[in-house]
């Protein structure tokens, strides 16, 4: 039968308005056209065959061709309904209804209209269960993205990040690979995602649980974030820009005391400390607003100009966007350019060929953190010195206590003398190969590579406290460069088939391979002595001084999988997957040691499992419950496996070292022959539904993992020879509920209201530790006095231990007759905190009105500990508000340690302190548990958009404008807390810490601002 070209229009159901960007595909083959930006579409087809019509968001319909030259189809709203194709692991489209688990969908619209640098920042409120846990407010900082909660006790947490069914690399530079070998609390270092432009996303999939992210294999153990990007349309070309203008300020500062000066106990000045425990200042004496004079307005702007066009033979998609940050710490900004192309291609009926190739340039000036951070300095800098006096005429430190190496810097010398940076260049490739040789039957090869190069230096002047050395061993200056080239090679072929059996059964049958490759090469030099002392180069410092290493970190996963859906007419969905994973992680490695080779065990596989059933598709349901439009219940059950972090652990290895001379030396960690993957089991159910005619909506999931063999890392006795050693020891127990809720409340043709509450709770639970340890510690975070994040048996993932006070048997304070002040002499560390909420819920709302549109987004955590290391340096040393009745008498509360505490009869403390005479009360009366605030609350209002899109009608005098919108937005406006630091949102250390790392600890961070954008978006 002959070909003829069909012509149509697709209009939405709701309002009639043309939908440009929608996908016809004839069933069965590889033809496929876009609607353009009048909705009209052309394809070219023959009768009998069968167009399919798809747009996120809305209901799939398919349109039988007949004799008719012209086909003009209406698509309704989806809302959430169970007809919806979601694309899974790999691209493969599953039908919504097929689904035994949760897969919330995110537009990328939605994130990109937040105007924030990265997309993940956008993401956090807008779905349960998913976790953005940004370092501090400066841009270019690093985040955790979790789902459903921390799971590896040191392993990596973090969700796997997929683009077009290529994952992509999301690392963050690890201290412990430079030649420094640092902790990871000094410094922060971007997380790669945020190197994708949030213009360039179409729609974010999220995929939670393990049976979801089976097909992944040990890569997606902690979920993932399918991205889909944008393509482009068939029609007329178009140009669409967008811009944006944004100013930031900072909405809440710390306190400090402005009353006392210098010293170091009794009221006595002293010139050579940084503690304020010295007389008053003298009446009359200058004070400076020295924290206000810090800070500055931050300015951004973002420009993005994509071109797309084609034919329903060839389509393409250019994008180019231009973003440039500029923080409210001085000199601190984040830019990045980024150019995308994708083409799309039908080579023949058989055959579409899709590639994708991005080049991200990014730029990160950044400051110091934690202790030697700018806020540290800045609240130990004087009240009675101007801040802005940072040098002199020739250019040197001004000094007003003491020395350079005894006085901490001016927050302004450092940031402006102390540079610290990182500048990154990028590539991101694919090629999506289908190939369709008759409509059930096809296989889809997707290959990418991901080459990213970083070059970071990091500067001390010679003059500042951390640059300087000592009186007696001055260094003059010192210099960090690094070179991080991270090349990653990755590909999957899958097979799949589609049958029916009789008018009832189905059957849809997947068969894959996959393989990726990873190399990271790091190096760098480290060198002190600065000949010239305002030239930056590793050239310029002494040669004896010089030291340098490189890290080498390279692996290969192999992975194999099987999975069949086996349906009963649209009722009733079971899907079994099995997966074999090879790492070279596991494979034979040699043992520098003993000169054995261990053996080699670098297969494991695990199953997977679910259900879904559509009970609305039974007639007696949608006779007894009319009202229910849609309603599924699922359940699955998954196994995963992780593999190590790192390679190299199974033998003992030799490492390079790092001082001058060289040479390798066997390493500090003893290897473990018989180390293997982590095992997760997890069962989920829950129950997806819709109401009123798709004006309702709940999606209810529960779920309980268990994860045992945790790869950890304890210490181990010297007499071993080694100081660490990995080990499979440890299980862990999760629990949650995720609920969504999903509401149209209002819907007309001039006034509309989209509602959604998400509710998340996760408790995880550490069941044991290997070798019946008390605690394990991650040493990154022991960084405020003696705070630690820790986990012991019995306590939650998210716990946090220190020392306590000596205690009598009835558990009451010892204190010293001597000195009055109580005393920490039990070397044991305890459980004082918790730092994972209770629950977290969100609520966003979208009001439009003809062409208005307002949306905003609530978000909350409930519960929760968090650490207050900027109040402990602050109180200890006499910088906090709280010291301030330092000249008031006061008696601690506790027993004498005099011998009778443990009798029926202990003697009370009577002894009188004035912490003004003794400042010993600030700094020996100090337990951990003191800076740890319990059961915070934080409500923030992350985004508020108003939105104003002019009518057709206006601007079709225009003639060549097809649509023109201006916005408002404001990011982070409001933040409801009670707690008494900066920002709740904190964390210690970056990314690249495994666990939890310093999650929920707060030292020296600088909190969120509020951001105001204005911008406008043409499309011509």
């Amino acid at each position: 039968m002959a070909q003829s070209m069909v012509k149509g229009k697709v209009t939405d159901e709701r309002d009639g308005s043309p939908m440009p960007g929608v996908t016809i595909r004839l069933k069965g083959s590889s033809i496929v056209a876009v609607s353009n930006g009048s909705g009209d579409y052309s394809i070219t087809a023959k009768a009998g065959q069968i167009m399919v019509f798809t747009f996120i968001g809305y209901v799939t319909k398919e349109v039988t061709v007949g004799t008719s030259a012209g086909y003009n189809v209406k698509l309704q709203e989806s809302a959430g309904t169970l007809n919806e194709v979601v694309v899974t692991a790999y691209g493969i489209p599953r039908d919504k209804k097929s689904l035994g688990y949760s897969t919330p969908i995110v537009k990328g619209d939605e994130v990109s209209e937040t105007q924030r640098e990265d997309f993940f920042g956008g993401l956090q409120g807008r779905v349960p269960g998913l976790s953005i846990n940004s370092t501090n407010g400066a841009p270019g900082a690093s985040a955790q993205i979790v789902l459903r909660g921390f799971t590896s006790i040191s392993g990596d947490n973090n969700a796997l990040i997929v683009v077009d069914g290529v994952p992509i690399n999301n690392t963050t530079l690890n201290q412990n690979n430079l030649v420094t070998n640092g902790a990871n609390s000094a410094q922060d270092y971007s997380n790669r995602a945020m190197d994708i432009n949030p213009y360039d996303i179409e729609t974010y999939t999220i995929m939670k649980g393990p049976e979801a992210t089976a097909l992944y294999g040990s890569a997606g153990s902690g979920g993932a974030i399918l991205i889909t990007t944008k393509k482009g349309k068939a029609g007329a070309g178009s140009v669409t820009y967008t811009n944006s203008f944004r100013e930031s300020v900072v909405n809440k500062f710390p306190e400090i005391q402005q009353v006392y000066n210098s010293g170091t106990t009794g009221g006595v000045f002293s010139s050579s400390t940084s503690s304020f425990f010295g007389p008053k200042f003298v009446a009359g004496t200058q004070i400076y607003d020295n924290i206000h004079n810090f800070y500055q307005h931050g300015y951004a702007q973002k420009h993005n100009v994509a071109l797309q066009g084609g034919t329903d033979k060839f389509t393409y998609y250019w994008s180019n966007e231009y973003s440039d940050t500029k923080g409210t710490i001085p000199t601190t900004t984040y830019t990045r350019f980024s150019s995308r192309l994708t083409g799309s291609a039908v080579i023949s009926p058989l055959l579409k060929v899709t590639t994708t190739m991005n080049y991200v340039n990014t730029n990160n000036n950044k400051t110091n953190k934690a202790n030697n951070g700018t806020l540290e300095e800045l609240m130990r800098f004087p009240s009675d010195y101007d801040i802005t006096n940072y040098q002199d005429a020739n250019g040197n430190r001004v000094l007003h206590l003491a020395s350079i190496y005894s006085e901490y810097d001016n927050p302004l010398w450092d940031v402006n003398k102390d540079p610290s940076y990182d500048k990154g260049d990028r590539f991101i490739g694919n090629v999506n190969l289908l190939l369709t040789p008759n409509n059930w039957f096809s296989i889809n090869g997707i290959f990418g590579t991901d080459v990213a190069a970083t070059n970071g230096t990091q500067v001390y002047n010679g003059q500042s406290y951390k640059g300087s050395g000592s009186a007696t061993a001055p260094t003059l200056g010192s210099i960090l460069n690094y070179q991080d080239l991270t090349k990653i090679y990755n590909g999957s072929v899958v097979a799949t088939a589609k049958t029916k059996m009789g008018k009832s059964f189905s059957g849809t049958y997947i068969a894959g391979a996959t393989f990726s490759d990873f190399t990271d090469n790091v190096n760098s030099q480290y060198g002190t002595h600065f000949g010239d002392p305002n030239f930056y180069s590793i050239n310029n410092t002494l040669v004896t001084t010089r030291n340098a290493a490189t890290t080498l970190t390279r692996y290969r996963s192999v992975g194999t999988f099987v999975q069949a859906v086996l349906g009963y007419k649209s009722l009733v969905y079971v899907t079994l997957t099995e997966r074999v994973d090879g790492s070279s992680k596991l494979s034979a490695s040699y043992n520098a040691n003993t000169g054995s080779t261990a053996v080699s065990y670098p297969f494991f596989s695990y199953p997977a499992a679910s259900m879904a059933f559509n009970f609305t598709e039974l007639k007696q349901v949608q006779n007894a419950l009319p009202f229910v439009n849609y309603g599924k219940l699922r359940v699955s059950y998954a196994e995963t496996g992780k593999e190590p972090g790192k390679p190299y652990l199974k033998g003992t290895v030799y490492t390079a070292a790092s001082t001058t001379g060289g040479g390798y030396a066997v390493g500090l960690n003893g290897g473990n022959s018989d180390l293997s993957p982590e095992r997760t089991k997890n069962f989920e159910t829950g129950i997806e539904l819709q109401f009123l005619n798709n004006r309702l909506g709940l999606d209810f999931n529960y779920y309980t993992l268990r994860s045992e063999g945790q790869i950890i890392l304890p210490r181990l006795s010297y007499i071993s020879g080694f100081v660490l050693e990995y080990l499979n020891g440890g299980i862990v127990r999760h629990n949650g509920v995720e609920v969504q809720i999903t509401a149209n409340p209002i819907k007309s043709a001039k006034f509309n209201w989209n509602t959604i509450l998400n509710f998340s709770h996760d408790k995880g639970t550490v069941v044991s530790i290997a070798n019946q340890l008390p605690e394990l510690y991650d040493s990154d975070t022991q960084i405020v006095g003696t705070i630690r994040s820790a986990v012991a048996p019995g306590y939650s993932i998210g716990t946090i231990t220190g020392p306590r006070f000596d205690k009598n048997n009835a558990g009451q304070t010892l204190i010293n007759p001597s000195t009055g002040l109580p005393t920490i002499s039990d070397v044991n560390y305890y459980p004082i905190g918790d730092r994972t909420p209770k629950f977290n819920a969100s609520l966003n709302n979208t009001f439009s009105y003809k062409s208005v549109s307002l949306s905003f987004l609530w978000d909350l955590r409930y519960g929760g500990d968090v650490v207050n290391g900027t109040e402990y340096e602050a109180y200890t040393k006499g910088i906090s508000v709280k010291t301030l009745d330092r000249e008031v008498p006061r008696i601690i509360t506790g027993v004498l340690n005099d011998g009778f505490q443990n009798t029926n009869h202990p003697t009370p403390n009577n002894i009188a302190i004035i912490p003004y005479s003794n400042s010993s009360y600030y700094t020996t009366n100090v337990s951990p548990e003191m800076f740890v605030e319990h059961n915070i609350k934080t409500l923030r209002l992350r985004d508020v958009t108003l939105r104003y899109n002019f009518p057709q009608s206006t601007l079709a005098r225009l003639g060549f404008v097809k649509s023109l919108g201006v916005f408002f937005t404001v990011t982070d406006a409001i933040l409801i807390t009670n707690y008494s630091g900066m920002d709740p949102e904190s964390n210690a250390t970056n990314a690249s810490s495994g666990g939890i790392g310093g999650y929920g600890i707060d030292y020296g961070n600088v909190g969120k601002p509020i951001s105001y954008n204005i911008g406008l978006s043409v499309k011509l």
